[in-house]
């Protein structure tokens, strides 16, 4: 998870911007918005300048380990204000500070209302209260306390049918950014939130929704899911582009975990690329059933001693009707589904 641009902006304002090197209260060489190592690891030196762009450039270097460490610190998911006032929290006091808060053993306890007033208590400095720190916890639990703005968006568009995979929340774990993000990703594109039904948990999901963010992330060309999400918010072209990068994988995301249902989807993709029968999956699922129905029926008939013959009968006939329903099941589903695909939305449309 990246900073959002109001925890820079906080950042910057309370280190400020020295573009000559200078010593911190420690005695370190530092230069820019705090940078005492450059991004090609070596150390600042005094008596060197730099650019306000090289200034920014190394201040977003220097937040990607703070930004990694805050993320693994971190049991529960957290919105970016919360997440950005983390990261200028220990940007300024340290990761290690952080990691032993009582602040961040409220976060993990999802009691955010008793983390926000931790960062108060963080305004010290050889043992005397500043106004300077002061002012940033202040600015930082604000920040932290603030709610993540969802912008109202347009209709994107129909999306072909789909049967409900799974609930968002599941007893498999996401990674933390998708986790963070999906409720954005879902505002930002609403008809994604049909993957995510009301039905029974299930291992799909999280499959399904990481599936879902790359797709995204590629369709708009960013780096992360964060940058994503910001992204489709702001832009309706890319948030278009983005729509219809989903829709085409709408069937491929029905097929994660596997089923019928995506053996049945599988073969229609190869009816409607007009394959020979003998290479759709049908036909071969089909197939490997034959041996198991002949096998079965052969071994109960002959080998099963001290069964009845009516016993046998029996057995074998349940056999039969089971596989050969099975293959009938199959074939008609498949039949169903390229009848729906080809004429009842598998082609989205739009009004």
């Amino acid at each position: 998870m990246l900073t959002n641009q109001a925890g820079i902006e906080l950042i910057k304002e309370f280190e400020g911007l020295r573009l000559r090197a200078y010593l911190c209260p420690a005695g370190v060489p530092t230069i820019g918005y705090g940078t005492t190592v450059y991004p090609t690891g070596r150390k600042v030196q005094m008596g060197e300048q730099i650019t306000a762009e090289q200034a920014e450039e190394y201040l977003r270097s220097d937040l990607r380990a703070f930004e990694r460490n805050a993320e693994s610190m971190l049991r529960v998911s957290v919105n970016e204000n919360q997440f950005a006032a983390l990261v200028s929290f220990s940007y300024n006091v340290g990761s290690q500070a952080l990691q032993r808060s009582t602040m961040l053993r409220f976060i993990n306890d999802n009691r955010f209302a008793d983390a926000a007033g931790e960062f108060a208590r963080w305004n010290m400095a050889a043992g005397k209260p500043l106004a300077g720190l002061t002012r940033r916890r202040a600015a930082e639990r604000e920040l932290f306390l603030k709610p993540v703005a969802i912008q109202p968006l347009p209709d994107v568009g129909d999306f072909p049918p789909m049967q409900p995979v799974a609930a968002i929340h599941t007893d498999k774990p996401m990674a933390p950014i998708v986790a963070a993000l999906l409720p954005s990703l879902i505002s930002a594109i609403p008809e994604v939130a049909k993957l995510f039904g009301s039905g029974p948990k299930t291992d799909k999901t999280a499959a399904i929704a990481q599936k879902v963010a790359e797709t995204v992330i590629a369709a708009t060309g960013t780096p992360n899911l964060q940058a994503a999400v910001e992204t489709v918010q702001a832009d309706p072209q890319m948030r278009k582009q983005a729509t219809e990068a989903v829709q085409a994988i709408w069937y491929e995301l029905q097929e994660i975990g596997g089923g019928i249902g995506a053996a049945r989807e599988f073969s229609v993709r190869a009816a409607a690329e007009s394959a020979p029968f003998y290479k759709m999956p049908a036909f071969w699922i089909s197939l490997a059933l034959l041996p198991l129905l002949y096998g079965t029926v052969y071994a109960v008939l002959t080998g099963a001693e001290g069964f009845t013959n009516e016993l046998r009968a029996a057995i074998a006939s349940s056999v039969v009707t089971g596989v050969l329903g099975a293959v009938a099941g199959f074939w008609l589903g498949s039949s169903f589904t390229t009848s729906r695909s080809r004429g009842l939305g598998a082609t989205p449309t739009t009004e």
